[in-house]
């Protein structure tokens, strides 16, 4: 199923780029759980992102997907076998990502947040651009934290 909405989202893409009054320079993604997962796929295999920023969804796979119940939109089959969640995430770099998450998150936990997005920084590091990855803590749970999105899109126009 995420490969469908991936597919639905270059799709989108392409259409808004048909557009005469859409500026294909600067073409940013976000979205909440779901869409957390559907912007940071599509940021990860769509290079025409400039910028993303997956809410209420960036952790490892083994601490949230496979270790609590989700929706099974949420599984790659045999996802592991290729990698962790911050492997598919380090496909966006050199691009900015801010990656959004809730301290008290109970389906996406915070410890397994701060450790993939330390093995995400080693990638950006590796593209010499930490600057451009960045984990935004929200004070509360599973929700959307808009104030920072919009600046970080902001920063990246």
């Amino acid at each position: 199923m995420i490969g469908e909405r991936v597919h639905d989202m270059g799709r989108l893409i392409d259409y808004a780029a048909m557009r005469p009054e859409v500026d294909t320079k600067t073409v940013v993604i976000t979205g909440n759980s779901g869409g957390g997962t559907v912007s940071l796929f599509t940021a990860a295999l769509d290079t025409r992102i400039t910028a993303a920023a997956p809410g209420s969804y960036f952790n490892t796979f083994e601490h949230s997907i496979l270790s609590v119940e989700h929706c099974p939109c949420n599984i790659v089959p045999g996802m592991m076998k290729m990698g962790e969640m911050y492997d598919v995430a380090g496909l966006i770099a050199p691009r900015p990502v801010l990656m959004i998450n809730g301290q008290l998150d109970s389906i996406f936990p915070i410890d397994a947040a701060r450790l993939a997005f330390a093995k995400l920084q080693e990638i950006y590091s590796a593209f010499g651009v930490p600057g451009n990855c960045e984990l935004y803590i929200g004070e509360a749970g599973h929700r959307y934290y808009k104030e920072r999105t919009w600046e970080f899109f902001r920063e990246h126009r």
